[in-house]
């Protein structure tokens, strides 16, 4: 039976970790602050459209305060700007054999799995982790209250879609039991072979996430996000990038996961809203919109738009309003994108593709 060590106890760290610990399935959930000491005093509430539940996982809030065994799989659900720290402390910690003797590390022995938006985590966990999964998360959850997680989605709690990034987890059997675990917990669990289709694509819609940072939940997002669909679809083309749409659907899980209301949630924004709500001090969007712009970058592509939104999530994050550029009210914020939107050139037909490795 493996244990499961969740680093990083938000939306989605928190949803695993309470559903978890409600199955019976043994897991530490590594959290921090006010969060890890609302989790040890009262537990982990996890409210959803069907049920709320208390949970009573294990929390530790750093490497070291666990003794790692070769049963453990780690759980990275941090955002992506943070994910460099969080290898970077757990990759060289002890891993010891049922005897209490140390066999090896973490980075050496230890499945890893990613739970994050975007694609660099999957880029840069290899440089200290040899067997390593992403995934794709379909799980719109709310994390701004201590001790705490709401999602929206049933009647299973969200559907993931999980790959191999490094050759030993393409021949490695430990994701069959990683999969039965996650579905006795209440979530769909796709085992694919091609993660990379599946990030490429869920990131498209990740790019909404900017706008969701700069209005605020309520405000209508449709064609601003469309726009920087198109945006970013002419840049996926410029590189040479192919994604595969509507997962849930192609799998035939899309009836599992579908959106619910919460009683008392009035407002429920992405991630990336969530830090500016947490007043945080950083925001995750410069790897979701921020990708497109690399890209475009890399490529000579015109990614203005993402640009843009990239540049706002980063002065909001810091407290800023960029000397006035970025308007106070939601309805005056909506109307400064939509102009600047408009000044910008349609995304068309780009050149010749110049394929980017992913």
């Amino acid at each position: 039976m493996s244990r499961y060590i969740v680093i990083g106890a938000g939306a989605i760290g928190g949803t695993i970790g309470a559903a978890f610990a409600d199955s019976g399935t043994e897991v530490v959930l590594v959290a921090r602050g006010d969060n890890a000491r609302a989790i040890e005093s009262t537990g982990l509430r996890l409210r959803s459209p069907d049920r709320t539940i208390t949970a009573h996982p294990t929390v530790v809030r750093k490497p070291g305060e666990v003794v790692l065994g070769t049963h453990d799989v780690l759980i990275l659900a941090t955002k992506t700007h943070q994910a460099l720290r969080a290898l970077r402390d757990w990759a060289d910690e002890p891993v010891h054999d049922t005897a209490g003797a140390v066999v090896g590390t973490a980075g050496e022995r230890l499945p890893l799995l990613l739970f994050l938006n975007g694609v660099e985590a999957a880029r840069i966990a290899p440089r200290w982790f040899a067997r390593v999964w992403s995934t794709t998360i379909w799980l719109p959850a709310l994390h701004t209250e201590p001790g705490e997680v709401v999602v929206r989605m049933h009647p299973a709690l969200g559907g993931f879609f999980t790959g191999p990034v490094t050759a030993a987890a393409r021949t490695d059997s430990v994701l069959d039991e990683v999969a039965a675990d996650f579905r006795g917990a209440g979530f769909e669990f796709v085992p694919v072979e091609d993660i990379a289709e599946h990030a490429w694509a869920k990131l498209l819609s990740n790019l909404a996430n900017g706008l969701d940072a700069i209005l605020g939940p309520g405000a209508d997002l449709t064609e601003l996000a469309r726009e920087m669909r198109t945006e970013a679809k002419a840049v996926y083309r410029m590189a040479g990038i192919e994604y595969l749409s509507n997962g849930p659907a192609r799998y035939g899980i899309a009836d599992r996961l579908q959106m619910g209301e919460v009683p008392g949630v009035e407002e429920f924004g992405s991630s990336s809203w969530q830090s500016l709500a947490r007043g945080t001090g950083s925001i995750e969007t410069d790897y979701l919109t921020g990708e497109i712009v690399q890209l475009a970058h890399a490529t000579g592509a015109a990614a203005e738009r993402c640009v843009l939104v990239s540049r706002w999530c980063r002065a909001l994050a810091a407290g800023s309003d960029l000397g006035g550029e970025i308007p106070a009210g939601q309805a005056e914020r909506k109307a400064a994108l939509e102009a600047a939107f408009a000044r910008f050139p349609d995304a068309g037909e780009p050149p010749t593709p110049s394929r980017i490795a992913p």
